[in-house]
């Protein structure tokens, strides 16, 4: 292997023993055919990709990688800094220069972390999906979204949200959208964001949402202390129609919730958890005198 790139730069001022070092230099060499991406220099990649191996990697954040499993633990080490480097090239760089659209989506039950490249993070909520161009990104930060997901977005070339309801368009902020249906709205946690939507465009503070009724986008103000709570398993509701309590619920926990009672003039205000599926049902039903009943993955309410 010759001593002469950046990564092998990295490589050399190390010490690694010798299954170590095998296994990162199966790592580099893959990178063989790699391409610096659009609207990026060779430099600013490499410095980037050199920055991410250095810094420890989040907690259930989701590289969109293969873990490769080994018998040692010098193997399973070496594997998973092969596996950051690798994850690091596939984050900067686009395998030949030609163009991928990367996706990631949360299955039912599930809460997935994505980070993108140049550092800026989202998170999923169950059944959404995301995805981007990896070669047009660093030109223009565009991510396609169904569903809802949580956005910790860096500084740098703007940022925007497209979705079937509207877009929103950032620099450097944290916000959440949600889009289902003909359903949208957007939560503004952090700096400024600009919504549109139906040829309507409103600006966004911390604090402020705005979302659709009928054809008209609209502004209101909500608890930043309960933004995105859905990240760590939360769910609050404020006279919100039962019908889409119950679809949150669905989601969150895979199951069918099958109605034996008239729900159209229901609303509900509260909370539940996704920790327990029992609690979360008398939460919502019980208040309401309705009775519930679990078989599996099917609930019955009357």
């Amino acid at each position: 292997m010759k001593h002469n790139d950046p990564i092998e730069d990295w490589f050399y001022t190390k010490t690694f023993d010798q299954d170590q070092r095998e296994e990162l230099e199966k790592a580099i060499a893959f990178s063989a055919n790699l391409a610096v991406p659009l609207g990026k220099n060779e430099n600013q990649a490499w410095d980037q990709i050199l920055g991410k191996i250095e810094a420890e990697s989040e907690d259930k954040v989701r590289f969109i990688i293969p873990k490769k499993e080994t018998a040692s633990y010098w193997l399973a080490w070496a594997s998973g800094i092969a596996a950051m480097l690798i994850a690091a090239y596939l984050a900067f760089y686009n395998p030949l220069g030609q163009g991928e659209i990367v996706q990631s989506r949360a299955e039912l039950g599930e809460i997935e972390k994505v980070v993108l490249p140049s550092g800026s993070k989202l998170t999923l909520n169950s059944s959404s999906t995301s995805s981007y161009n990896a070669q047009t990104w660093y030109g223009k930060r565009i991510i396609q979204l169904e569903g809802e997901a949580f956005f910790e977005v860096t500084k740098g070339v703007e940022f925007t949200v497209e979705t079937d309801n509207g877009t929103v368009q950032v620099l450097g902020t944290s916000f959440n959208v949600f889009s289902r249906g003909k359903e949208f709205s957007v939560e503004c946690s952090t700096g400024s964001v600009l919504v549109s939507s139906n040829n309507q465009q409103v600006e966004l503070k911390p604090g402020q949402k705005a979302y659709i009724n009928g054809e008209n986008l609209l502004l209101s103000e909500f608890n930043l202390d309960k933004v995105a709570t859905w990240r760590i398993g939360d769910f609050y509701f404020d006279a919100t129609p039962l019908k889409k309590v119950i679809e949150e619920m669905e989601r969150q926990f895979d199951i069918k919730i099958r109605m034996k009672a008239d729900i159209t003039e229901r609303y509900y205000s509260g909370f539940f958890s996704r920790t327990n599926l029992k609690e979360a049902l008398q939460l919502v039903f019980i208040p309401m005198g309705l009775d519930f009943k679990i078989n599996d993955k099917e609930v019955t309410v009357q």
